[in-house]
């Protein structure tokens, strides 16, 4: 995992950092040229946020073996990509080694996410088939205002909390986590483009759905599960997952593999308080937000993890 903060003067020094990426930043407008760059970079993704003050034209070609999506944080005025013109509700979404020209206009403030093929089609099957035959068309995937704005919010916080504890995403279970809740975020914002199919089940089947949830849950006592390892695994929607929590269990399961991450902490910090920390125990299970992991811990189990560290060692 690697994680990096950077401030640049020259458009093509900005361009030449991002080294898997074949391309050319050519200046337009005039003026001193002043750019930043946070990048995350696990195995399983990378993410980074770039911001330019003037105007540039990039071309070249994408990565290979990744899709690549970027989401506009902020646009002075509608920038261009392949000929298509993209305004404030659009995403837009490059193929592995799809050569670009992308027209930037002065003040963009961007994020951008690259998830490996291979892991886009097994987690997210339905996204991957209904993105390929849209994307056969056009770059441009054009979203609803408020599904857009709450996304933006989402994915930034989750990026930045992740550049703030950048030494937890060392831990496997921390990258995944992320990994899988990148991908979730997307799902969610590009739901129009591969919107979830709605089969009429009985209670018996969600019963059984949420039966074989627990059953895979059980088999991972030492690793996080997330939503979409059970997606994947049970050959379900990510709307049939949530309906069949909510009907039998009463909960959804993002907030049961919560809980059973933080159990999985409380475990950790009672056997082995010596040679776990709270920090090393959160980022083994995945928590890489560490005020929301203190204040969910407390809520369960009504005391911090300190404290049940503390009383282990006593």
């Amino acid at each position: 995992m690697q994680a990096h903060h950077h401030y640049f003067s020259d458009a093509q020094q900005h361009a030449a950092s991002l080294a898997d990426w074949n391309q050319v930043y050519d200046q337009i407008t005039a003026g001193r040229f002043h750019s930043s760059l946070q990048r995350l970079n696990t195995d399983q993704l990378d993410i980074f946020r770039e911001t330019i003050n003037q105007r540039v034209v990039q071309h070249g070609q994408a990565p290979a073996d990744m899709v690549h999506f970027a989401v506009p944080l902020s646009l002075s005025v509608p920038l261009s990509l392949q000929g298509c013109q993209v305004g404030d509700n659009a995403v837009m979404a490059l193929r592995s080694n799809e050569e670009f020209v992308f027209h930037v206009p002065p003040q963009v403030d961007s994020l951008q996410i690259s998830i490996r093929n291979s892991d886009l089609e097994t987690l997210a099957p339905e996204l991957w088939q209904r993105l390929s035959r849209h994307r056969q068309r056009l770059p441009v995937l054009q979203t609803s205002p408020q599904q857009l704005q709450t996304a933006r919010v989402l994915l930034l916080n989750a990026f930045e909390q992740a550049l703030h504890n950048a030494d937890l995403l060392n831990f496997a279970g921390s990258q995944k986590l992320i990994q899988h809740q990148f991908i979730s975020l997307l799902l969610d914002l590009l739901h129009d483009v591969a919107p979830d199919e709605r089969p009429n089940l009985t209670h018996a089947t969600h019963s059984d759905i949420v039966r074989r949830s627990q059953a895979i849950v059980q088999r991972s006592p030492d690793e996080p599960v997330t939503v979409l390892d059970l997606c994947q695994q049970l050959r379900v929607s990510r709307r049939t997952l949530q309906n069949s929590f909510q009907l039998i269990t009463g909960t959804t399961p993002v907030d049961y593999l919560r809980s059973i991450r933080l159990n999985g902490v409380r475990r950790m910090l009672q056997a082995a308080p010596a040679q776990n920390s709270v920090r090393e125990a959160a980022g083994h299970w995945g928590f890489y937000h560490l005020g929301h992991f203190s204040r969910d811990y407390r809520k369960l189990f009504d005391e911090l993890p300190s404290e049940t560290r503390s009383r282990a060692l006593a």
